[in-house]
């Protein structure tokens, strides 16, 4: 019998596990796109239906269940269902909902179930972790390397005056346009940061080489929204750094290098965010225009809106133009009413003490080891994405994006590994595939 040094019984769920580890990356990746066989055949759909009879047979997830006590994030999202249920009624157009509001919503949801369904272990937490952010980085380095190898844009923006400007957005097999492409890379990079943990040499060097080439698809994407982003990012990563003069310094003199490395246009395309005098200012203040013609299209349905996914009926009907809010809350707002727009922060709300939940819980503990170190590090990086994706999210839709709700189950799931670090009989895990026996029994003496 060998005993492996672990601080959470679990690894009941593998099968779960394996078939949500796949869908990731199928669902990211868009292999239904790139291989037509596999689209023809609902390949994603087959995973996913497998995915929840393979989570739903392993029973309860009493690992994640443990980190569940405050705040609980499923249970919001189940009574947010029931919302949008109940008030399918009211809303301006209930058929569009079911025909085609609802579908896409349902699908980036069920990735926080997925995720608290299927993650019961630190291994399983950091493999899923590692196949997001390799994801995210193959979609942000593939239209790189595309643009550098075939002169690839995928997009272009007017500067005004009949002037345009090339920009660089998801591959051909993506879905993101260059807001989009700048907003993988600022919510990738924290989580890279700490999987790379750039200490030594090589993790340095590797890190430098990543986030450079990042940071040079940022610039070709010519988003201002993640641009700002991006230096939300910046003064948060120094602000929680204990040499913050340095990183400062570093910070400066990387975007010194940044604008000297831009070509006119792309350098005034950043420059009108501030100024007027600049190309590209009218976009800027129209965005900002944009954001209170949504409101007022959101004002004329305000209390259960127009349903899930009528956003860009709403705003062609009642605006004048055909396109989603480029604005989360507006975004909500138009689809759920106000009342669901509060509802819908709160559970922001809910992921943030969350992250805050899974921090206090490890720093609680009478000693640090490896489980600790990784799950302060961990809920750190993660809050990192969170306050900036609330940043973000004031220039881009989302509420039938899975990237919340992914996060969502990422920290609940942390919450639920740290609060079983400091429970009685955790110090050691006994592998379950070569002792099933011995493995219950030791289960069964853990739990007294």
């Amino acid at each position: 019998m060998r005993l492996t040094p672990s601080r959470n019984t679990g690894g009941t769920r593998d099968a779960a596990f394996a078939l949500f580890c796949t869908f990731t990356i199928s669902y990211f990746l868009h292999l239904t796109a790139r291989l037509p066989v596999l689209g023809a055949a609902r390949f994603d759909l087959l995973l996913a239906g497998a995915t929840l009879i393979a989570a739903l047979a392993s029973g309860p997830n009493l690992v994640v269940a443990a980190g569940e006590g405050k705040g609980p994030i499923g249970k919001r999202l189940l009574i947010l269902i029931a919302y949008i249920a109940l008030t399918l009624p009211f809303v301006e157009w209930p058929g569009s909902v079911l025909t085609k509001g609802l579908e896409p919503f349902l699908k980036a949801l069920v990735f926080f179930f997925f995720v608290t369904r299927t993650v019961d272990t630190l291994a399983k937490l950091k493999t899923l972790t590692a196949i997001f952010v390799a994801c995210q980085a193959f979609r942000i380095l593939e239209p790189l390397y595309l643009h550098l190898t075939e002169d690839y844009w995928g997009a272009f923006t007017s500067l005004g005056n009949f002037e345009f400007m090339d920009r660089l957005s998801g591959s051909p097999f993506d879905i993101i346009n260059p807001n989009g492409l700048g907003f993988l890379i600022v919510m990738t990079l924290p989580l890279l940061h700490y999987l790379i943990k750039p200490t030594s040499v090589a993790g340095k060097i590797l890190y430098a080489a990543v986030a450079g080439a990042f940071l040079y698809t940022l610039v070709l994407s010519s988003s201002r929204s993640a641009f700002l982003a991006l230096i939300v990012l910046v003064l948060l990563a120094i602000f929680r750094s204990k040499n913050r003069k340095t990183y400062l310094a570093v910070a400066v003199a990387a975007g010194a290098v940044s604008l000297a490395l831009m070509t006119d246009l792309q350098r005034e395309r950043y420059v009108s965010i501030f100024s007027h005098d600049a190309k590209g200012s009218a976009t800027a203040e129209g965005r900002l225009t944009g954001v209170v013609e949504d409101l007022e299209v959101a004002m004329r349905r305000p209390l259960f809106g127009y349903g899930v996914g009528n956003s860009r009926e709403a705003n062609a009907n009642f605006r004048g133009v055909d396109q989603l809010s480029h604005d989360l809350y507006t975004e909500v707002a138009q689809e759920l009413g106000f009342i669901g727009l509060a509802y819908f922060l709160s559970i922001i709300v809910a992921i943030v003490r969350k992250c805050y939940q899974t921090r206090k819980a490890v720093a609680a503990g009478t000693h640090r080891d490896e489980a600790h170190i990784f799950l302060d590090g961990y809920g750190t990086s993660l809050l990192l994405v969170v306050q900036v994706l609330i940043v973000f999210s004031f220039a881009s839709y989302g509420m039938s994006e899975p990237y919340w709700y992914f996060l969502g189950g990422l920290v609940t799931a942390a919450a639920g590994l740290a609060a079983k670090l400091e429970q009685p009989g955790q110090a050691f895990a006994l592998e379950p595939e070569r002792h099933p026996r011995t493995g219950r029994l030791l289960r069964k003496l853990s739990r007294k």
